[in-house]
């Protein structure tokens, strides 16, 4: 599991920057309908897996697909909206929290009845008879398509140039800038503590905590369950205290690694799976929150497909080096303990995020 999760997450990682690039150019709906081929073909390849590597494969062209149309949900909605965007992106992201909390109890029965390989080929279904064509018919990229404007800026790429300031359309300066930089360290650290500390919560539950394989399960989906709340809760929170926010999100992933430590029965357990949930719901939305609010729409594509990568490279790492740090020692202490250290340093960095655009905004309200 590891294996394909680390693939997948540096797979993704190279593909986020060059499919910011690409949305910039081409366009959202262009970049969604190869995203989920390459999605859906990758799932029906699983039938043909034999060796190791065929699964690193999979997982990378896993990564490739998944993370191109998490990035384009992202920028379709933060195109859409600014006073309520963090609610917004919640709500658009919620899938992703429902799939996660029914994957355990809809795909058991499937290897069960067919094999694992079989199962995934199977689930590709629901890319090609559901998520492909609805998005496809219901989606819009820009406002102005419906006769709309987010912020009285019309975001057509041709027009937007004459609408914003230089400053915002510069994108060699902008990742040379303080808050990209500190932004981009928050974000790297935050996505290592939380994507290591999900690929790793079965093995610490059933063998270091001792509650067995099924409660770990369990414990697992209900993560994901929580995290539905955590994203439309964590959006609210973003929209009413902006950054920090967002800093309030990365002391509670720092508080879920603590109470991994004490569990030991189903009450511990139920506060670290409530923890954990929340705050990974919140770490979904933070990456195109902090990129409109700092950048605005003009370049969201690669604000956005650029910081996704800095977070992929955290999630594909973060797995690889606990379980590096297990192996070694034997125990999780160690790599819980840096996780909350790094956990930590990421709400320090946010300190030094200005949300530019939204302070541009303001300056450009009516007094």
């Amino acid at each position: 599991v590891v294996i394909l999760a680390s693939a997948k997450f540096t797979a993704g990682a190279v593909a986020a920057f060059f499919v910011g690039q690409f949305i910039q150019r081409y366009g959202v709906k262009l970049t969604a309908f190869l995203s989920s081929l390459i999605v859906g073909f990758t799932m029906i390849g699983f039938l043909l897996i034999t060796e190791l590597w065929h699964l690193t494969v999979i997982g990378s062209l896993l990564g490739v697909g998944s993370i191109s149309l998490v990035i384009c949900v992202k920028v379709i909605v933060s195109r859409w909206f600014e006073g309520r965007l963090g609610l917004a992106l919640g709500l658009a992201l919620l899938g992703s929290a429902a799939a996660g909390s029914l994957l355990t109890f809809v795909l058991e029965p499937l290897i069960e009845g067919y094999g694992w390989r079989m199962a995934v080929a199977i689930l590709s279904a629901g890319v090609w008879f559901i998520a492909l064509p609805v998005f496809m018919l219901i989606a819009r990229e820009h406002p102005e398509e419906m006769g709309l404007k987010t912020d009285g800026i019309d975001t057509d790429p041709g027009k937007i140039k004459r609408e914003m300031p230089d400053h915002f359309m510069d994108f060699a300066a902008i990742v040379r800038g303080k808050t990209f930089i500190a932004m981009s360290i928050g974000i790297f650290l935050i996505g290592f503590v939380d994507q290591g500390m999900l690929q790793h919560t079965v093995e610490y539950i059933d063998k270091e905590a001792g509650l067995g394989r099924d409660l770990a399960r369990y414990g697992f989906s209900l993560v994901f369950t929580i995290s539905i709340f955590g994203k439309i809760g964590f959006g609210w929170l973003f929209d009413k205290l902006a950054i920090k926010g967002v800093m309030i999100c990365y002391i509670m992933i720092g508080i879920g690694v603590l109470l991994a430590f004490p569990i030991g029965g189903f009450e511990t357990l139920l506060a670290f799976c409530v923890a954990r949930g929340l705050s990974h719901g919140g770490t979904i939305v933070d990456v195109p929150y902090l990129a409109r609010q700092a950048y605005g729409p003009a370049l969201l594509p690669r604000t956005i497909g650029t910081l996704t990568m800095i977070l992929s490279c955290g999630f594909a790492l973060g797995p690889y080096v606990m379980g590096r740090m297990y192996d070694s020692t034997g125990s999780y202490d160690s790599a819980f303990y840096l996780c909350m250290v790094m956990a930590g340093v990421a709400t320090v960095s946010l300190m030094f995020v200005r949300p530019a655009y939204r302070e541009w905004l303001r300056e450009q309200a009516p007094q």
